[in-house]
């Protein structure tokens, strides 16, 4: 059985497999005036982990910087990514082994919840986007992010 640290990664293997699937026009596309581009959800993604993290484990968020809008590539938003994974998914286990989440007072079951929640909700954003923008993504990909038992 996962732990709930090994799932939040399980998670971050699905946000990484979108981003992969993703061309450079695709992670261009805004979707509509002031709106992030898909690339910068992706970097949300990875920033709102580092604020976390300097709320819940501030000595894990110092190797780590947030990413400007309309900044990044392809490759760096995945470095960010696992590493900024890499360092929440660990807060989260050390959590759940002391019973309590620094800076989150319903715990870290439910802090798992919430994070998990937000980056779907963004990963839905995207693939949405992907769709209205007439760039949809291939219909393998779509379905094989549901498949959490093949990750």
């Amino acid at each position: 059985m996962l732990s709930l640290a090994e799932t939040f990664l399980l998670n971050n293997r699905v946000n990484l497999m979108l981003l992969e699937a993703m061309t450079d026009e695709q992670l261009a596309h805004i979707p509509f005036p002031r709106a992030r581009s898909i690339a910068d959800q992706f970097a949300h993604l990875h920033n709102v982990r580092i604020m976390w993290l300097e709320v819940t484990a501030k000595d894990r968020a110092k190797g780590l910087k947030k990413i400007e809008k309309g900044r990044a590539t392809k490759a760096e938003l995945r470095k960010a990514l696992e590493a900024s994974a890499e360092e929440l998914a660990a807060v989260i286990g050390e959590s759940m082994e002391a019973g309590k989440m620094r800076g989150y007072k319903r715990g870290p079951l439910a802090f798992s919840g919430y994070i998990l929640a937000h980056e779907g909700h963004h990963r839905g954003e995207i693939i949405v986007h992907m769709k209205h923008g007439k760039m949809p993504l291939h219909r393998d990909l779509t379905y094989a992010i549901w498949e959490w038992d093949k990750l």
